[in-house]
């Protein structure tokens, strides 16, 4: 049996164990565990490990903890950079010891993490451009924020709420490993009513997911690059608004955090 919390952020979900790591289960017990039927139902399991040392303002700009953040797809292997999941793995943190800013360690390196005022909580993560936009197609492009991502634009909101992203995405783009060895996180994105409108289907879950930090990084960084739009993103996803602030070079993904239930899990 295995206690577990159940997160969502802008309805990317993730399960958080409770004195039991992750990586101590099987791969097909993580992805049982992720299982929308057979299991809890997530698209990832996060864990945040525990204090491994401390800053002060005068190392980093920040006084707070350093904590190393875990995270495996809904497939039950590990994956890469997840931007709501370590937003999720941050507030986990506050909970345990509060603070106002902190570094994760993850597994693409150091990220700056904070705890903004109201409620939900809003959340923010620091990422980085790995590999900065490049066209790639009639208006595709790839962009690596720590996760790999091909985004399509669709000319209007209309089209990209129709847009058939479950059958086009595997079919198109998903499987492209020459722009990364494990393939591509695919997105549909448009423009309209004052906001961007993006959608996503991972990687490693194999479907599309109410949002994904990385790709809204992703865009943010796209469009900022075009000059199309600067410093303060809003972006609309099937799970809610997030944010994306561009700051000297860097990107802060901005939204909410939720615990949604607590639970057992009964292992077969």
């Amino acid at each position: 049996m295995l206690r577990f919390r159940k997160f969502q952020a802008t309805g990317n979900d993730f399960i958080v164990l409770e004195g039991v790591h992750p990586g101590s289960l099987s791969e097909e017990e993580r992805r049982r565990l992720c299982d929308r039927h057979f299991g809890v139902g997530a698209d990832g399991i996060v864990q945040v490990g525990p204090t491994i040392g401390r800053v002060s303002a005068s190392d980093l700009g920040i006084a707070s903890e350093i904590r190393q953040f875990f995270y495996w797809n809904a497939d039950g292997r590990p994956g890469s950079f997840c931007g709501n999941g370590a937003r999720v793995a941050t507030w986990v943190a506050y909970q345990e010891w509060p603070f106002t800013e902190a570094l994760l360690i993850a597994s693409d390196g150091e990220h700056r993490v904070e705890v903004r005022r109201g409620w939900p909580p809003l959340i923010a993560v620091e990422l980085f451009v790995r590999k900065p936009p490049a066209q790639i197609g009639e208006g595709v492009w790839f962009v690596d924020t720590g996760s790999p991502h091909v985004l399509y634009e669709v000319p209007s909101v209309a089209e990209w709420e129709t847009f058939p992203l479950t059958d086009w995405a595997p079919k198109a783009w998903r499987w492209c490993t020459d722009l990364d060895p494990g393939g591509v996180n695919v997105s549909v994105f448009a423009q309209g009513d004052g906001r961007w409108h993006l959608r996503t289907y991972e990687r490693g879950v194999e479907a599309e997911t109410l949002s994904c930090g990385t790709a809204c990084v992703a865009l943010a960084a796209l469009l900022e690059k075009e000059r199309r739009d600067t410093f303060l993103i809003s972006i609309t996803t099937r799970g809610g608004l997030l944010q994306v602030e561009h700051k000297t070079g860097t990107f802060w993904l901005v939204g909410p955090v939720e615990e949604v239930f607590r639970g057992e899990w009964f292992r077969a």
